[in-house]
């Protein structure tokens, strides 16, 4: 008779969410902090404009890469102790990246870093379905508040630590979180006991291929459509903001502004998505707020840009958050749950590789932005559609 492995549910509530805390603290503010050090690194490092574009698109890249083999890790060593070793990998990406003025050190640690954080965007919503079926809202918010929190924080303090220290200690400021989780979550692996992962990870849910599953299918593209608008934004927003004449000190103001409307989308879907009946209503508000938000940045006057920036960041972060919640809410159990998540973040990151590399190809032919929004714009109309698709009620197994 097989061993079950005792579930880190059994440990009491707030010390769940401390750890899942930590975790989430590390899954995207060690990334967001590279990007206002780029042009200090490239100058540094005398690297070219291709190098560097080329690390802005390996963690997409390495997400799309590394998350099918989430699901597998866990099935085989159990949940967590492959976030453990996740963060034990994080670390040695975080020093690799840090280590010294190099490209290959810089590449290779950002490799590492994002197959790491790729791991821990799988796994904890399948985490909060096996240990917290019935509060899986209050667990996934906790990781999608904390990751819009965290990052707008590694966004704000990265330039100011750089100029201090130098960029390569702000980009080690990182260890310290990435330490501190590790050590929570060896403790909760220890706990777990070395016995084989839980039966309901080995055996019970999922019959089938999830890849052969329709809703999986509306799922993963919903999710790709929003990250792609996303990471879009994140990297050329300042320069749409230029062209339209706004000032290089304003735009840098709209864009902590991309990071309120985030953090407020984050807040509002992550305790409100799993608590309410008509989830694809809710689900479809959200899409609209980012269609609105494009359309907005593409036709109208200047003047009213925060508006529109503040809606786009809201729906895109706010769509990330019910994403995530869907991974658990339409499971049956833990093991689907990270097939589906594994899955989607797979299709996601990949379609959202082509976002930013969309937007420069059409910049380069078109010498406008406005060619990139158009496109944009019609993308988030079939966000709508898939929106309301992908918050159905029924259960995928």
């Amino acid at each position: 008779m097989k061993q079950k492995n005792r579930p880190a549910a059994t440990l009491p509530l707030g010390l769940l969410l401390i750890a899942v805390a930590l975790l989430a603290a590390n899954l995207r503010a060690p990334l967001a902090a590279l990007g206002p050090l780029v042009g200090m690194i490239q100058a540094d490092l005398r690297a070219s404009g291709m190098f560097m574009g080329i690390a802005a698109a390996l963690p997409m890249l390495a997400f799309a890469l590394f998350s099918p083999f989430a699901p597998k890790a866990a099935r085989r060593f159990g949940m967590e102790r492959v976030l453990a070793a996740s963060l034990a990998l994080m670390i040695v990406g975080l020093v690799c990246r840090s280590s010294g003025p190099s490209e290959s050190l810089l590449a290779g640690g950002t490799l590492l870093l994002a197959a790491a954080i790729a791991m821990g965007n799988v796994l904890l919503p399948a985490l909060a379905k096996r240990n917290l079926p019935g509060r899986v809202g209050l667990a996934v918010g906790t990781l999608s508040v904390v990751m819009a929190l965290s990052s707008a924080l590694a966004a704000s303090a990265s330039v100011p630590l750089a100029e201090y220290a130098g960029w390569q200690w702000s980009l080690a400021v990182w260890l310290l979180p990435a330490t501190a989780a590790l050590c929570v979550w060896l403790a909760i692996a220890r706990r777990a006991g070395a016995e084989r992962p839980s039966e309901n990870m080995l055996s019970d849910g999922l019959t089938g291929n999830i890849w052969r599953l329709r809703p999986a299918w509306c799922l993963s593209a919903f999710m790709g459509l929003q990250s792609l608008l996303f990471y879009s934004l994140v990297n050329f927003l300042p320069s749409v903001l230029m062209e339209k004449g706004i000032g290089t000190a304003a735009a840098g103001n709209y864009v902590a502004l991309f990071q309120i409307g985030s953090l407020a989308g984050s807040l509002s879907a992550s305790f409100l998505f799993a608590r309410i009946r008509h989830r694809q209503w809710f689900n479809l508000g959200l899409s609209l707020m980012m269609l609105a938000g494009i359309s907005g940045l593409w036709l109208m006057p200047a003047g009213t840009a925060p508006l529109w920036i503040l809606l786009a960041g809201a729906g895109t972060s706010g769509c990330f958050a019910s994403a995530l919640m869907l991974f658990a809410l339409r499971s049956s159990d833990s093991r689907t749950a990270a097939a589906l998540s594994g899955m989607a973040q797979t299709v996601g990151y990949s379609i959202a590789a082509v976002g930013p590399l969309g937007m420069g190809l059409l910049y380069d032919v078109s010498g406008s932005w406005s060619a990139s929004l158009s496109v944009l714009s019609v993308l988030m109309l079939a966000e709508c559609v898939l929106a309301w698709f992908a918050a159905r009620p029924d259960i995928i197994r």
